[in-house]
């Protein structure tokens, strides 16, 4: 069978105590998940937490055993269509928004991950340098010809950068990579041996392919527009019936408010990949994520500038 369609149900008889609901209302999730390393890996020795998604997924089945949960694995495309078309489901690595979108509904915040960098090859980086500028100005970039941006095809960066993309008609002209096996991996070898110049992602992405495949991917910080520290969420469809999304995402924040933000097991799955290039996620992280459990709740996450 192949994985992309293997479920794998989430019998979880934890210690975590959650409120109890009607048997004829209990809740589902399914949980989304890719293989678009580093995001998810088989936890193992060298991996004891996974990637950077895996624990947080496991420690909300563990603190929420009154919910039936279970895990799917879907290309990232066809993971965004799960979550359109109004399926009971939830993923646990999306972007925080204020705002429901048509296609998810958000959680609280659950992590700070670094701004997204320009990445390229040591020749092409210093070309794009060059000419503009260092850090590199993106509007410049994006309307630059010379150089072809590459992505998976399924790949969203949060509503400045993809207005921007949109606006500079980037997208038209963009390679897209598809949604096989590993995509980010896909990208940046298609990077490595020429076929495009440069792509967008956390510089974290560009940490693990170097250090899996011995190369020198370069990261570039973005300015024109400056980036800012992008908020992690889990998304539940928000085309589920029954108001499912804000069913589900009630008992979600609780367990992320009071089991799985606090813990040193799900900090260390952060730090784990996201300190080598981001030395201040640890600072960050409390102010933006432990502080606001402890203050009265809001309609608005407090940021330092409008994030994606």
């Amino acid at each position: 069978m192949s994985k992309y369609i293997k479920q794998e149900l989430c019998v979880v008889a934890g210690a975590f105590f959650a409120p109890k609901t009607d048997a004829s209302e209990q809740l589902s999730i399914t949980w989304l998940e890719n293989d678009g390393k580093p995001f998810f890996i088989e936890k193992s020795n060298a991996y004891p937490h996974g990637g950077l998604c895996n624990e947080i997924t496991d420690m909300l089945i563990e603190a929420l055993p009154e919910i039936n949960h279970s895990k799917v694995m879907l290309p990232q495309k066809r993971g965004s269509k799960y979550l359109a078309d109004g399926k009971m489901a939830c993923y646990a690595c999306m972007i925080h928004r204020d705002k429901k979108t048509t296609r998810a509904t958000y959680s609280i915040p659950t992590t700070v991950y670094p701004p997204f960098s320009v990445l390229s090859t040591e020749e092409k980086a210093l070309k794009i340098k060059q000419k503009h500028g260092n850090p590199v100005s993106l509007i410049s970039l994006f309307t630059d010809a010379n150089f072809i941006y590459g992505q998976n095809a399924a790949r969203k960066f949060g509503s400045q950068l993809d207005k921007i993309a949109k606006n500079t008609k980037l997208y038209e002209s963009a390679a897209l990579s598809g949604n096989g096996s590993s995509p980010n991996f896909a990208l940046l070898s298609q990077l490595e041996h020429g076929y495009i110049d440069y792509t967008i992602d956390y510089p974290y992405v560009a940490d693990y392919y170097n250090q899996q495949n011995q190369q020198n991917i370069q990261k570039l910080t973005i300015v024109n527009p400056a980036q800012n520290v992008v908020f992690g969420a889990i998304g539940c469809s928000t085309n589920a019936p029954n108001n499912y999304a804000e069913k589900v995402l009630a008992e979600i924040n609780e367990a992320l408010k009071s089991k799985v933000l606090p813990s040193e097991r799900y900090q260390q799955s952060q730090r784990t990949w996201l300190e080598q290039s981001f030395p201040e996620f640890s600072t960050y992280y409390q102010r933006y994520i432990l502080d606001p459990l402890k203050e009265p709740a809001t309609d608005e996450i407090a940021t330092p500038v409008d994030h994606p």
